[in-house]
């Protein structure tokens, strides 16, 4: 949409309900310097190409001038949230359902949200299903990527980039989708590293065990974002995608 600013994209993101249904978790091992780290699914290269492409949809400073200030996919690291997802059945428990009752950001004595949830045999089925037709497609798709860049997505230029994500199609529309659950998602789901992600829209994130104060939801004096209709329209036409994952998920007994 032209004249769109990127911030006043995610602000309308997060008022979506993808944001509500965000799934999956990992370890806090799964953070810890992320950039020595290495990845369970991708190579280095296949890391590199997905690093690169979600930093064309949610851009920060070193992708954009203009986005000084404001972190974007890459200091997110939400290549490290799609890793975590693609590789879940790697571990036993598979990480798929982070736990509970709360993490310790806000008081708690533990964060019991890194330990992970034993799946029925029905979800595992369900899940292993549906990870292993996101495999293919993104082994697919970082391949197509590479081809209509010129061999190399992640080294081309950014006005090769976008063209070349522009035509990519349902990987495109996934991988947008996967994009914004890393940059707003909890942090045990392997992205919006350092909180990023809540700092970028005033979010001071999950608050148990304490909770908020009444005058803290009432009063709040964090960011209270006015978003156009129009904007919050072309957000959920762009994620109907989410919706029927959403739909799918719930069916799946999660």
């Amino acid at each position: 949409m032209p004249e769109l600013s990127r911030r006043r994209f995610i602000q309308a993101a997060a008022l979506s309900p993808l944001v509500a249904f965000l799934p999956r978790g990992t370890i806090a091992q799964a953070l810890a310097a992320p950039a020595a780290q290495p990845f369970e699914f991708f190579n280095a290269h296949q890391a590199g190409v997905i690093r690169e492409a979600t930093a064309r949809m949610i851009p920060g400073p070193l992708d954009d001038p203009l986005e000084a200030g404001h972190p974007g996919a890459r200091e997110a690291n939400v290549v490290r949230y799609i890793d975590v997802l693609l590789a879940a059945f790697s571990h036993d428990p598979p990480r798929i359902h982070a736990s509970g009752p709360w993490s310790d950001r806000s008081g708690g004595d533990e964060d019991y949200m890194e330990n992970f949830v034993p799946l029925t045999p029905f979800q595992e089925a369900t899940w292993r299903k549906r990870i292993a037709g996101l495999q293919v497609m993104y082994r697919n798709g970082i391949a197509a990527l590479d081809a209509a860049a010129g061999g190399d997505y992640a080294g081309a230029s950014a006005g090769k980039k976008d063209s070349t994500l522009n035509d990519a199609g349902d990987f495109r529309d996934v991988l947008f989708v996967h994009a914004i659950e890393g940059f707003l998602s909890v942090p045990e789901y392997g992205g919006n590293q350092d909180l990023v992600g809540w700092k970028e829209i005033s979010w001071k994130g999950d608050s148990q065990p304490r909770g908020y104060t009444a005058a803290e939801i009432g009063e709040s004096d964090g960011l209270d974002p006015v978003v156009p209709d129009v904007l919050v329209a072309s957000v959920m036409a762009n994620l109907d995608i989410a919706a029927l994952a959403i739909a799918a998920r719930r069916r799946g007994g999660r």
